[in-house]
This record gives structure tokens, C-alpha cells and sequence, in this order.
């Protein structure tokens, strides 16, 4: 074999040695990492009567994060909530509201944390007129920053009357979630009957006010897995009109 033989030979299998690594080279599928679960930071609470209600967090809160709302409200004119507002501005949608036989009105109202960041902004409710209300603010990390209700996955609500024993009362399930590592909170008001509320089984209290004689609030929490259909529940007491909502939230 001549040396420009060798060379020839050489340079052809250098080339299909180049072609067959083309060929059977394997792309990697580019990495999705998972959402990140939404985690519990802060909760401030109170009761009153009047014509507006405001909390002020412990802790500065933190742009990125999300404000959840729940408002109880009750009048003999069966009065609602007109608006949930904060000092910094950010803009809150109302996710849902509804009404109990008596009148009682619970409504949930969020918004993602976009103005006031390492301040504590005052969290307003007001209703159509002067009543009975309770407000709880929960800030959360991790969950969607989505504006309007673009946060929002799934919900399911209920109301009644106990009879005279306590009871375990239920917002009934959701429709199927659709995504993986998102929040289900479930809230419980009622007008004041000086019960003594409990937190359902799986999941975590955030806030419970109660036994009062005048607005019981209950919110409590649990991550879900898509395709779950959660259905939060309360023990509450004997001859109350209740209200029970589940709102899962999409994360981050």
C-alpha cells in the first residue's frame, strides 16, 4: 500500500467516523423545571361593625408574593362588600361572593403583591353599607402573579343551615385541578353564634376566628396534585348558617 493510499484511507474513515457520531448523536430534551409549591408567609385578622374594616400586616410584605382576602359581611339589608383595596395600590379582583339564608355574604379577593414591597400597606374592605364584618389577609410566596383572575384554577361553594348539633360542613369537590403543586384554600364564615371552629383533617389553619358573637372566620390550606378534586371542610356549631368555599390557586 502506497503512502497516498494510506492517507486516502485515512481521511475516508476520519469522515465516516465523523458522520456515523452525527447520526446517532442524541439530543437531550431541554429540562422544565417544576413549579416551585406555594408557601404560607403571613395573616392578619380582625372583626368590627362600621362602614369600612382594615388590618395592617406584622411584617412587611414582599413584591412577587399575592394578597388572599376573605371578607364576611352581615346587615338585616343584607349588605355586601363593595370593594377590598390596600394604602399601596395594588389592584385586588374579587374571585367570588355569595350569600346564606340569613344574609350572611362571603366574599375572596386577591391580588399579586406589585407596589408596597418591604412596606405593611393597610388592607381595606368596605361594604354597600354600614355592617357587621370580618377580614382576613393572607400572604402567600409562590403563587401565580397572574392579574384579573388568571390565578385562579378551580372553585366550588356551599351554604346551610346545622341543625341542633354540631356539624362538619363542606364547600363540596372542586372539578378536577389542572396542574400539579397547586393551593387549595378553603375558607368558612358565618355571622357570630359562638362556635368553636375546627380545621379539616389534611389540611393547615391559617386563621380562625372564633367563638364570636358577631363574624367567625375560618381559612385553612393544602397542596394538590393535578387532577385532584378538594373539598374543604369545617366543624362548626349547632343551629348557625354557614357559608364554605374552596378556591385552588395555580402557582408561580
Amino acid at each position: 500500500m502506497t503512502g497516498v493510499t494510506r492517507i486516502r484511507r485515512a481521511l475516508l474513515a476520519a469522515v465516516l467516523g465523523a458522520a456515523t457520531a452525527v447520526g446517532s448523536y442524541a439530543v437531550a430534551a431541554p429540562s422544565v423545571a417544576a413549579a416551585a409549591a406555594p408557601s404560607f408567609v403571613q395573616k392578619v385578622t380582625a372583626r368590627g361593625h362600621g362602614s369600612s374594616l382594615g388590618v395592617t400586616p406584622g411584617s412587611p410584605v414582599t413584591v412577587g408574593d399575592r394578597l388572599v382576602v376573605e371578607v364576611g359581611i352581615w346587615n338585616a339589608s343584607k349588605a355586601t362588600a363593595a370593594s377590598v383595596t390596600d394604602s399601596a395600590g395594588n389592584t385586588y379582583t374579587e374571585l367570588t361572593h355569595f350569600q346564606a339564608a340569613d344574609g350572611t355574604e362571603m366574599s375572596v379577593w386577591t391580588a399579586p403583591v406589585s407596589a408596597g414591597g418591604g412596606t405593611k400597606p393597610t388592607i381595606t374592605a368596605k361594604p354597600t353599607s354600614a355592617a357587621d364584618i370580618g377580614i382576613a389577609a393572607l400572604e402567600y410566596a409562590g403563587l401565580s402573579a397572574a392579574t384579573g383572575s388568571g390565578v385562579l384554577d378551580v372553585q366550588a361553594h356551599a351554604t346551610g343551615l346545622t341543625t341542633g348539633a354540631a356539624a362538619t360542613v363542606s364547600s363540596g369537590a372542586t372539578p378536577a385541578t389542572t396542574g400539579g403543586n397547586e393551593l387549595a384554600i378553603g375558607f368558612y364564615a358565618d355571622s357570630g353564634f359562638g362556635d368553636t371552629l375546627t380545621t379539616a383533617t389534611g389540611y393547615t389553619s391559617r386563621v380562625n376566628l372564633s367563638p364570636t358573637t358577631d363574624m367567625e372566620l375560618l381559612a385553612e390550606d393544602q397542596g394538590t396534585a393535578q387532577g385532584a378534586t378538594p373539598a374543604a371542610t369545617t366543624g362548626t356549631g349547632p343551629s348557625t348558617y354557614w357559608l364554605m368555599a374552596t378556591l385552588v390557586l395555580k402557582p408561580a
